[in-house]
């Protein structure tokens, strides 16, 4: 080989290796690419190992920037994503003697700055649950003369996600203090919240109960107005209307007497569908976030709800101090949660534990969006009771959140569908934002 092709071999080798550098270093958008293997471990003594085919997701914590994998037989997930700092998420679903058992776990930290980068999801287990929160509604809407933003008029739906009449009668109604997940937190030590290790789910200012025996019928729901169980449209045209004799709401002027919050319930409403509270904290209303809550539903097990409450040693002093009591609910009775988050904001933190909640969902308050569950497309369809019922091409979600479905829930079961709603126990993938509540349709 003459000299002059030697040198062009050698000119043509090295810019193709200072061409691969570069195209290695500025991949995806002028960032350098990492290699990140996230592994994903099952709880110890659950009985289940990793299988090929969980999908992980990585979510860049300074965008909404977002990745997804499937893992392979070694429950190992792998990325090539820009370096950064990533939230890792993985939820998997196993079926073992007629019992649904879900795994959830987040790991918030991933710091994505060598190469070669692992990482693990702890999964924590739970049960599949039959009665579900199908809807929140917690933002508000606009007044009509544009001065603001009105948000008396909440609610929570209840759903009956099972084949079978459930007695509900036992179920209370909690939810977390800090009650805005972009306050100071001083539950986390350590990057950690203090009670994950302790298995408790903190409820502050008082928890509410059903004041008569509730039966919940297969695939059916019960609307719960969280305050002002009166007919609001008649105020503010975007709001919903409360007032309705099936609904319940939560009224114990007792404990609780701001009317602000809690004028008389409708007429419509009977005594009987007042739900009652059990007080333990300050003020004259339980504050539901308007921004984001951490809100759920659980039963008590071996106990009654008010043993409970009296029970000193269930007591846990927010910050430490006595001003601020909380009772520690084990996760365990949790029967359903949703963590909501402040669309867009900086330092949104979570509340709930993975095994109750592994993910979030984002809301934007005052423009009368709701939080609404997804649908599970697959069981849904495989009911042979809804061949020709389901209505698609659903269009209600709010930018990219909405129901991958593609199933128009509300009017699926307008036109006499049975609607099988998903749950994951991971709000990021169960629900989504409604551009208005369902109560309006």
């Amino acid at each position: 080989m003459s000299m002059m092709k030697k040198m062009l071999s050698a000119c043509c080798a090295l810019i193709l290796i200072l061409a691969f550098s570069a195209c290695k270093e500025k991949e995806n958008g002028g960032y350098q690419v990492s290699s990140v293997s996230i592994r994903l471990v099952y709880p110890e003594g659950s009985g289940f190992e990793p299988v090929e085919g969980v999908s992980v997701t990585l979510k860049n914590t300074s965008g909404s920037t977002t990745f997804s994998q499937s893992t392979n037989a070694e429950g190992v997930a792998v990325f090539e994503v820009p370096q950064g700092i990533y939230e890792a998420s993985a939820s998997d679903k196993r079926v073992a003697d007629a019992k649904v058992y879900l795994f959830n776990g987040l790991n918030t930290s991933v710091n994505v700055t060598q190469e070669t980068v692992e990482a693990t999801i702890k999964l924590e287990m739970s049960l599949g649950g039959s009665v579900l929160i199908k809807e929140l509604y917690v933002g508000g809407c606009p007044k009509d003369d544009g001065s603001g933003t009105f948000a008396m008029d909440q609610y929570v739906v209840l759903y009956n996600n099972s084949s079978e009449t459930l007695d509900i009668s036992d179920f209370a109604l909690g939810m977390v203090n800090p009650y805005n997940p972009h306050a100071s937190n001083k539950d986390y030590v350590n990057g950690e919240l203090f009670y994950a290790a302790e298995g408790w789910i903190p409820a502050g200012t008082a928890v509410w109960y059903f004041d008569k025996q509730v039966q919940l019928e297969a695939g059916k729901e019960l609307v719960i107005a969280l305050n002002g169980a009166i007919d609001h449209t008649q105020t503010y045209s975007q709001s919903v209307n409360l007032a309705n004799r099936t609904y319940y709401c939560l009224y114990d002027i007792e404990d609780f007497n701001n009317a602000k919050y809690y004028p008389s319930p409708s007429e419509l409403i009977s005594t009987d569908h007042y739900l009652k509270a059990y007080k333990y904290g300050l003020g004259n209303a339980w504050p539901v976030s308007q921004f984001g809550p951490a809100f759920f539903v659980f039963r008590p097990e071996s106990t009654t709800l008010q043993a409970f409450v009296d029970d000193a040693s269930t007591t846990n002093l927010y910050g430490g101090s006595a001003s601020q009591p909380r009772k520690k609910v084990p996760a365990e009775w949790v029967v359903d949660g949703i963590e909501v988050f402040v669309q867009g904001a900086d330092g949104n933190q979570k509340r709930l534990l993975p095994s109750v909640d592994a993910g979030y969902v984002e809301l934007t308050r005052g423009m009368g969006y709701t939080l609404y569950r997804n649908v599970d497309k697959e069981a849904t369809e495989a009911l042979a009771e809804n061949e020709g019922k389901l209505v698609y091409n659903y269009s209600l979600g709010v930018g990219n959140s909405t129901d991958a479905s593609g199933i128009d829930a509300e009017a699926s079961l307008k036109n006499g569908a049975r609607i099988i709603f998903q749950d994951t126990n991971n709000s990021t993938a169960d629900f989504h934002q409604r551009s208005k509540s369902s109560l309006r349709n």
